[in-house]
């Protein structure tokens, strides 16, 4: 390719030399050119052209506008989260936009808005088809505890509810539709108090309704002689909708959920009156935890409201670490087993599993009862209109089982917390070997299934226990770059008069990472050569037989990487001709760049009348043609009639897909 821009300023040059006219006007155009530290390219799917920022709490006040990088913002909302807006792009060039964000001194982070979807002995007539809860010991359970000691409000952030379903009588709090989306809603409007499921489908395809099904394993009414049964008889649902059309929802908007249904304050919407002690997500997008600050943040504020979350592994086959929430600190993930107690061959593996619970597989009978060995649960049949109840199979029907049986737990023990309640489950859990971890699928650890399929009773049994004690980490999560450290207070909590030693071991620490704990502080030591990833280390504490744990979530980043010079970055004032879309070589200007920092200042002086594009070039390589590896850029707030300042660019770097600022620049150079 013909090096466009050498080739005009090299035509600028000669018109402007000799013969060229002298400008009749002192007129100049100035700004500052810089590169910053590019961010990882982003691969999972987003909501088009919105981006989240928090910004640094030392500034007290965010303008409802901002422009950076030529690219205007403007915000569409602020989220519960703390100094945190929703805001839109004119450009759809994400990548580039939080790359620009994060080079601001007022941003704390900036991420994509990204998208989330679904991850799939009573006398209720339907009872003896729930073969998931004799695999888990619930039964036996019940026979502790029903969970009408202390009812429990479970909330299910997911597809909204069938609040007509015979099956949910008297057991739905007042919720709450979350989707801010209008088309995404199918109801009409965008966020309102009703959180009724209008369906995820349009006909003649069927709506999953899978709010309900989830809704139903935690607490359909129970020994009602009607349907099936629900984990906790005691237990309310708070349903909380923020998924619609097929199946799909915004991280902000699920954030903002988070945040309500915990009782923490949302903008423009009504302090929720029944706020949820445990909170059930099943629903995850295929990209680890470390790339959206916005869910971690979330997550540690309600942890510190004393709320629990239990979120879905995800359905790919892959490792969890690679899924959020699930590879998020301070929430239970939850993986799938079938009716054999092997992990189902669909659900997620690998150490960031804490449990594993009944999701199902609809391919097998293994029961011979006719059905697929999915999860039966609540629905409804879009062609009749009728209330009905279906088989699904994933760890989205997982998740409900914990949840459940947490809200059981809380039921007998309303102190009950995150940490007590991981503990006890885990280490009541049913280990599944190596071959039932592996399944169908090629060869997994026993670690690969966390603790292992969850045991009701026994852990029911367990929360009895005279003498106990039980772990914490604050943070529970960190992030840190290759050849630093950083630290944690570990928190040891006594429980019925625990007064044994305990002694500390660490498993899941890649080599490099070493950690030591002095007093309550863990310190945490990365070596320069600890391969980027995110770890789930865990902490455990043994006294005696009885054996603790804690998970600590470290994100190793690599080194930050240092911004390029803008040395040689060539810049031009393009005299911009509307009729045709391009410049006049006659009238246009440029300079070239020679500070040798990630930044510099240009000014562009006696400039003709006119409007002007202002566009930069590093050609990286000097190879004489733009492609991957040089820095371009363009400002794209409009023409610029001089006298102008503040006219800044932000350099993106060139990486195979044409950008817009790229495409842009070709044009007016054409």
């Amino acid at each position: 390719m013909k090096k466009i821009l050498t080739v005009l300023i090299l035509a600028t040059l000669c018109a402007c030399g000799g013969g060229s006219p002298t400008p009749n006007n002192t007129k100049s155009i100035s700004g500052t050119v810089s590169i910053p530290t590019i961010a990882t390219s982003v691969n999972a799917p987003f909501e088009p052209n919105q981006v989240l920022v928090k910004f640094r709490t030392t500034v007290s006040a965010q303008a409802t506008r901002l422009s950076i990088a030529g690219v205007r913002l403007q915000t569409i909302r602020s989220l519960g989260l703390e100094n945190t807006r929703l805001l839109s792009s004119s450009s759809n060039d994400i990548t580039a936009v939080v790359a620009a964000l994060q080079t601001r001194a007022d941003v704390e982070w900036a991420q994509p808005n990204y998208s989330m979807q679904a991850q799939a002995v009573p006398n209720d007539t339907n009872y003896n088809l729930q073969w998931h809860y004799q695999s888990i010991n619930l039964p036996q359970a019940w026979d502790i505890e029903n969970g009408s000691s202390n009812p429990v409000t479970v909330a299910v952030i997911d597809t909204g509810i069938l609040a007509g379903h015979p099956d949910f009588a008297g057991k739905i709090l007042p919720g709450y539709d979350m989707i801010s989306d209008s088309s995404r809603a199918r109801d009409g409007n965008g966020r309102d108090p009703n959180p009724e499921d209008v369906g995820d489908k349009v006909l003649p395809a069927q709506s999953s309704y899978h709010g309900s099904h989830v809704a139903g394993t935690i607490a359909a009414a129970t020994n009602n002689t009607v349907g099936v049964a629900g984990v906790s008889w005691g237990a309310k649902i708070l349903p909380v909708r923020v998924l619609g059309l097929n199946g799909t929802g915004s991280s902000a908007d699920i954030i903002d959920a988070m945040y309500w249904a915990a009782g923490l304050a949302v903008s423009g919407v009504p302090n929720n009156p029944n706020p949820a002690a445990i909170l059930n997500l099943s629903l995850g997008g295929d990209y680890p935890c470390s790339q959206s600050p916005a869910y971690q943040a979330a997550i540690n504020a309600i942890n510190t409201a004393g709320k629990i979350i239990v979120v879905a592994a995800g359905n790919e086959n892959l490792d969890a670490s690679q899924s959020t929430p699930a590879s998020c600190s301070g929430v239970i993930t939850v993986g799938a087993t079938d009716f054999a107690k092997a992990r189902a061959p669909y659900s997620n593996f690998g150490l960031r599993i804490d449990l594993m619970a009944p999701g199902g597989d609809n391919s097998q009978d293994l029961d011979n009862d006719g059905f697929g060995d999915g999860v039966l649960s609540l629905s409804k049949n879009d062609t009749s209109g009728n209330f009905n109840y279906t088989y699904k199979n994933g760890t989205s029907m997982a998740t409900p089982h914990v949840a459940g049986v947490i809200a059981l737990l809380k039921s007998r023990d309303p102190s009950l917390n995150y940490s007590r309640a991981l503990d006890i489950l885990s280490r009541t859990a049913q280990p599944l070997t190596a071959t039932k971890c592996t399944g169908s699928g090629t060869a997994k650890t026993s670690a690969d299934c966390g603790a292992g399929l969850i045991d009701a009773q026994a852990a029911l049994q367990a929360l009895t226990n005279n003498a106990d004690f039980s772990l914490s980490l604050t943070p529970s999560s960190l992030s840190l770059v290759r050849g630093s450290s950083g630290t944690a207070t570990l928190t040891l909590t006594n429980t019925n008069g625990f007064s044994g030693s305990v002694s500390y071991t660490v498993s899941g620490a890649p080599a490099g990472v070493t950690l030591s704990l002095s007093g309550t502080t863990l310190n945490i030591v990365v070596a320069s050569g600890v391969a980027v990833g995110d770890y789930a280390i865990r902490i455990i504490g043994t006294s005696g037989a009885l054996e603790r744990r804690v998970e600590l979530n470290v994100s190793v980043l690599a080194a930050p990487i240092v911004a390029p010079s803008v040395a040689n970055t060539l810049v031009l004032a393009c005299f911009y001709l509307a009729a045709t879309d391009s410049c006049d070589t006659t009238k246009s200007k440029e300079l070239t760049l020679t500070a040798t920092g990630s930044s510099a200042t240009y000014n562009f002086a006696q400039l003709e009348t006119g409007t002007y594009q202002i566009l930069a070039w590093k050609d990286s390589n000097n190879d004489t043609n733009i492609n991957n590896g040089d820095y371009i850029g363009i400002y794209n707030g409009g023409p610029i009639t001089p006298s102008a300042v503040g006219i800044d660019l932000s350099l993106s770097l060139v990486q195979g897909t044409s950008s817009l600022a790229e495409k842009r620049l070709r044009t007016l150079l054409k």
